[in-house]
């Protein structure tokens, strides 16, 4: 369940901002376009896979969540390196997607409203729903101060943060190995 859950909240991840009065609204209807996609018997999971994609990958922004899981190494790479390792951690993103999709059984999402936590910072809560459990999704957001856009930068899974969790693994892989071998790791 936690992996279908995982699935869930990386479907909502890419680079089409949304203005604060949508957040909430265009969130629901990515989560529930997914999940309609994931019930069709007549896709393939190939197919499943590559429209959920589709309807999720706009609203991440995976450059800032690469910068953030890189932590001070983001500051010791050129722009070249950045732009290979954004990539790439946009890949890996997405190949675990992918793979949890597998996991999804006919849950139900409620959403709860979105709660301003600075200026530039919102939280957006999805319940997921099952049979046994239910598991808290919490989304967060960041304001592009250029073009007043919102964008996912992190997503929270039963209080864990994905971005911080790659954080933690980079940086141990960094201790004792080179950029270069973490961007082939990826």
């Amino acid at each position: 369940m936690f992996k279908v859950l995982l699935t869930l909240c990386l479907l909502t991840l890419s680079t089409q901002a949304v203005v604060e009065s949508q957040i909430q609204k265009v969130m629901d209807s990515k989560v529930r376009q997914v999940l309609s996609v994931l019930k069709k018997s007549s896709l393939s999971q190939e197919q499943k896979q590559r429209k959920s994609i589709v309807i999720m990958d706009p609203m991440f922004n995976y450059q800032t969540m690469a910068m953030i899981s890189l932590g001070k190494e983001w500051k010791k790479i050129n722009s070249t390196q950045k732009r290979q390792f954004t990539k790439a951690f946009e890949n890996k993103m997405k190949r675990s997607y992918i793979n949890k999709l597998r996991l999804y059984n006919n849950q139900k999402v409620i959403t709860k409203p979105l709660k301003k936590v600075k200026s530039t910072r919102i939280t957006l809560e999805n319940y997921i729903i099952g049979k046994n459990d239910t598991y808290k999704v919490k989304y967060l957001f960041f304001k592009n101060t250029k073009n007043s856009q919102w964008y996912i930068y992190d997503v929270h899974l039963a209080g864990v943060s994905i971005v911080q969790t790659y954080r933690k693994q980079f940086a141990s892989f960094l201790k004792t190995k080179s950029f270069q071998q973490l961007l082939r790791s990826l």
